[in-house]
C-alpha cells in the first residue's frame, strides 16, 4: 500500500504542476499556443532527467548508497519550496519579446526545476526496487496507476482546484503535497532497505539484471524512441490545432494531455484493449479528417472542433502506445524502457518547439506525424511479425495516398500568399485576395484577417474590414476630437493607445498633430505591417511602434511616466478568434485607467466567431463603475466582416452624447448576464457562445 500511495501522490503531483505553472506564465507571453508548447518542452526534459537519474541511480552496486544519495536531494529540495516565479525576469520586457522560449524555459527551471526532477524519477525508481521485494508485482500495472493518478491531476485542476483556489493558493498547497510526498518516499527506501535478505547478494542481481539491457535490439530502441516521439509530436501539434482559435486556457491543455495518457492506461493495462486492425481501421479514418482538418477546421465551431480533433489525437496514441505495450521488455528492461520513452517525449517536444518553428512557415507538423505513424506503424508490424499480414501494405499505402491528398490541397491553399512567416507567436501570412475586380491585401493571423488594404491607389487610405468608418472604433476618434474642441476647448488632436497592431489599419485614423502609440508582443506583426502595408507610412499622426507586452510595458510606463496620458485606448490585441485573457481582467482595466486621461475611453474589439465577450464587458464596466456602450455593424456586400465594439469610461458627458446614442447598438435579449475575470481567476466557459 505505501508503494501503491507514493506513486499516486508522485504522479499526481507531476502532472497537477504542470497546468498550474503555465497557467501563471501565460500572461507575461501574450496568452499565446506556444507557452504551452514551451512548458511541454521543460517538462519532456526534465522528466528524461529524471528517468536517467532513475537508470543510472538504479546500477549502483551498493543499495545503501542509492537509498543516503536520494534522500538528500529530496530533503534539499524542500528548501525550494513554496514553488513560484521570479519576478526579475518577469518583468523584462526585452526578454520576454526577444527570447521568449528561453524566458519561459530559465522561469520554469527556477520555479519548479529541481521538485519536477525528483517527482519524475519516482515511477521508474519505485517499480524498480518493488521487483527486488515483490517480484510478484507487474510493474507496468503500477505504469497504469500512475497515469491514473496523472489524469486525476490534470482533471481536477480546471474543475477543483483552478475554480475553488487562486493561483498562489494552489501553489502553497502543491509544495505543501510535495512535502508530504519526500516523507513518504523516505519511509518506502526503509521499507525496501529493510526487506533485503541480504544486500550484497540482492545488489549483484540487480546488477546483473541490468546489464541484460545490452540484449535489446537497436531496432526495439527506435522503435520505442520512435513512437514516444510522434506521440507527443501530435500531443503538441492538436494542441496548437485546438488553441488556434480559442484562448490557450488551461483546459483546453489538459483535454489533449487527458486523451495522451489515457491512451497510456488502456494499453498498458491489458494486451486486451489493442487489437491492432481495429484501431488501424479507426485511425485511418480519422486520418483522412486530419488532412482536411489542418485546412479547414476554423470553419467549426467550438465543439465540432474539439470533438474532431480529440478523436484524431486519441486514435493516433492508441496506435503509438498500443504498439509500445506490445514491444516493451521484461522486468530487466524497465528503467531503460523508460529512459528511451522519455528521450523520444523529448525529442518530439523538441522538434515542434525548435526545428518546426523555424523550418516550417505553417504547421505542418500535424499533418506530417499523422503521416509518418502509417510507416512506423508499419516497422512495428515488421518487427513484431503480427498476424495480420496484409496490414503492413495497407498501411504504406495509405501513407503514400494521403500524402499525394496532403500536397495537393496545401498547393490550392497557399498559392495566394505573398508572405508568410511563423515563430513563438503562431503563424502570420499576407495573402492578396481578387474581391470582384479589385486586389485586397489581408493580414492573416490563424485563420482570421487582422487587417485589410485595397491595392487599388485611390482606396489604400480607406480603412476596411473591422475598422472601416460605420464602426464604433471610427465613431470613437470622431466623438473624441468632438468632445476636446467643443467641451475642453483644446485642439482636436488626441492622444491614443493601441493594444495591437494588426495590419495598422487605425493608423489611417491620425491627423496632423495625433500621437499614435501602439504596443505589439509580436515582432512578425511588426514586420508585416511596415513592408506589406502602407497605413503607417500613409498616416498624418506620430507612430511610435512598441515592441513587447503591453501590459508589462504600461506598467513600466505608469510608474516611469514616460509620455501624456491616452485619451483612447483601443484594446485589439487578438490572435485568431482566441484572445489573451489577461488583457481583459479586473487588473489590466485598472491599469488602463492609470494610463489614461479622466475623461478618456477604452474601446474594446468584441467580434469573436466563438466567444461572446459582451457578458464580461458588462462584469468589467460595473466593476470599475464605468459607463458602457456596444456599438454593432452588420455585415454587407462590400463588407463582408460583421463587426462589434465596445466603449468603457468614466466621461458620462461623451457617453450621453446625442451623436453616440444615436449610433450605439440595443443589447441582444439574452445580455443581462455579468462576467468578470481577474488575474488569478479567469474561465473560458463563461463566455463560450
Amino acid at each position: 500500500m505505501l508503494f501503491l500511495s507514493l506513486i499516486f501522490v508522485g504522479a499526481f503531483l507531476l502532472f497537477q504542476v504542470q497546468p498550474l505553472i503555465a497557467k501563471v506564465i501565460l500572461p507575461y507571453y501574450g496568452g499565446g499556443a506556444a507557452v504551452w508548447t514551451a512548458c511541454l518542452l521543460f517538462f519532456q526534459a526534465f522528466l528524461l532527467l529524471g528517468y536517467f537519474y532513475a537508470h543510472k541511480l538504479s546500477k549502483l552496486k551498493v543499495v545503501k548508497t542509492q537509498f543516503v544519495l536520494h534522500t538528500t536531494l529530496l530533503l534539499a529540495s524542500l528548501l525550494v519550496l513554496p514553488i513560484g516565479l521570479s519576478q526579475s525576469i518577469s518583468s523584462e520586457n526585452n526578454l520576454l519579446t526577444e527570447s521568449p522560449l528561453a524566458s519561459i524555459l530559465i522561469q520554469l527551471v527556477l520555479a519548479v526545476g529541481f521538485p519536477y526532477f525528483l517527482l519524475a524519477s519516482t515511477g521508474p525508481l519505485v517499480q524498480r526496487w518493488l521487483t527486488f521485494v515483490d517480484k510478484e508485482r507487474l510493474p507496468y500495472k503500477l505504469y497504469s496507476l500512475s497515469n491514473f493518478a496523472s489524469l486525476l491531476a490534470l482533471l481536477s485542476f480546471p474543475f477543483v482546484f483552478e475554480p475553488l483556489l487562486t493561483s498562489a493558493n494552489q501553489s502553497l498547497l502543491w509544495s505543501v503535497i510535495y512535502a508530504i510526498y519526500v516523507m513518504l518516499f523516505i519511509l518506502v527506501m526503509k521499507r525496501v532497505y529493510g526487506q533485503l535478505s541480504s544486500p550484497e547478494l540482492d545488489v549483484v542481481m540487480m546488477t546483473s539484471e541490468l546489464n541484460n539491457n545490452d540484449s535489446i535490439s537497436k531496432v526495439y530502441l527506435a522503435l520505442w524512441a520512435g513512437l514516444s516521439g510522434l506521440g507527443v509530436i501530435l500531443l503538441v501539434s492538436t494542441t496548437n490545432a485546438m488553441t488556434q482559435n480559442i484562448p490557450p486556457v488551461p483546459f483546453l491543455w489538459i483535454l489533449p494531455l487527458c486523451l495522451y495518457l489515457l491512451t497510456f492506461i488502456i494499453s498498458f493495462h491489458s494486451p486486451k484493449w489493442y487489437v491492432r486492425s481495429y484501431w488501424f481501421a479507426l485511425f485511418s479514418l480519422t486520418a483522412v479528417l486530419a488532412i482536411f482538418m489542418f485546412f479547414i477546421g476554423s470553419k467549426f465551431d467550438i465543439i465540432s472542433q474539439l470533438v474532431i480533433y480529440s478523436c484524431i489525437l486519441f486514435t493516433a496514441c492508441m496506435i503509438c502506445h498500443g504498439e509500445l505495450a506490445r514491444l516493451k521488455p521484461g522486468a530487466n528492461g524497465l528503467t531503460l524502457f523508460y529512459l528511451v520513452l522519455s528521450l523520444g517525449g523529448f525529442l518530439g517536444s523538441a522538434f515542434v518547439a525548435f526545428v518546426a518553428q523555424n523550418i516550417f512557415d505553417q504547421f505542418l507538423e500535424f499533418p506530417l506525424a499523422v503521416l509518418m505513424l502509417f510507416l512506423l506503424f508499419a516497422c512495428s508490424c515488421w518487427v513484431l511479425r503480427c498476424q495480420n499480414k496484409w496490414l503492413l501494405p495497407l498501411s504504406l499505402t495509405a501513407f503514400v495516398l494521403l500524402s499525394v491528398l496532403f500536397v495537393y490541397f496545401n498547393q490550392l491553399f497557399i498559392k495566394n500568399d505573398i508572405h508568410s512567416e511563423r515563430n513563438f507567436y503562431g503563424i502570420l501570412s499576407v495573402k492578396d485576395i481578387k474581391v470582384g475586380n479589385e486586389v485586397e491585401r489581408r493580414l492573416i493571423d490563424g485563420s482570421t484577417s487582422h487587417g485589410t488594404q485595397s491595392q487599388q491607389e485611390s482606396k489604400r487610405y480607406t480603412p476596411l474590414s473591422y475598422y472601416r468608418k460605420e464602426t464604433g472604433v471610427a465613431l470613437a476618434f470622431a466623438q473624441m476630437r468632438h468632445y476636446k474642441q467643443l467641451t475642453l476647448k483644446s485642439a482636436s488632436s488626441v492622444n491614443v493607445g493601441f493594444v495591437g497592431l494588426g495590419a495598422g489599419t487605425l493608423a489611417a485614423y491620425g491627423k496632423k498633430g495625433d500621437n499614435f502609440t501602439f504596443y505589439e508582443l509580436n515582432p512578425a506583426v511588426i514586420e508585416a505591417a511596415t513592408s506589406y502595408f502602407t497605413y503607417l507610412d500613409d498616416s498624418a499622426a506620430e507612430i511610435n511602434l512598441l515592441l513587447g507586452d503591453a501590459r508589462v510595458s504600461l506598467t513600466q510606463e505608469t510608474v516611469g511616466e514616460a509620455r501624456p496620458l491616452f485619451d483612447l485606448l483601443v484594446v485589439d490585441a487578438f490572435s485568431g478568434d482566441s484572445i489573451p485573457q489577461h488583457l481583459l481582467t479586473q487588473e489590466a482595466i485598472a491599469l488602463y485607467l492609470k494610463n489614461m486621461s479622466d475623461y478618456g475611453v477604452i474601446v474594446i474589439h468584441v467580434s469573436n466567431s466563438h466567444l461572446n465577450l459582451l457578458p464580461l464587458m458588462r462584469g468589467l464596466a460595473a466593476d470599475q463603475q464605468m459607463a458602457i456602450r456596444y456599438f454593432h455593424t452588420s455585415a454587407e456586400q462590400a463588407h463582408e466582416h460583421d463587426t462589434q465594439w465596445v466603449w468603457l469610461s468614466r466621461n458620462e458627458q461623451l457617453m450621453s452624447d446625442v451623436l453616440v446614442r444615436a449610433y450605439q447598438s440595443d443589447w441582444p435579449d439574452d445580455e443581462a448576464n455579468k462576467v468578470l475575470w481577474t488575474d488569478s481567476h479567469s474561465s473560458l466557459m463563461s463566455v463560450l457562445k
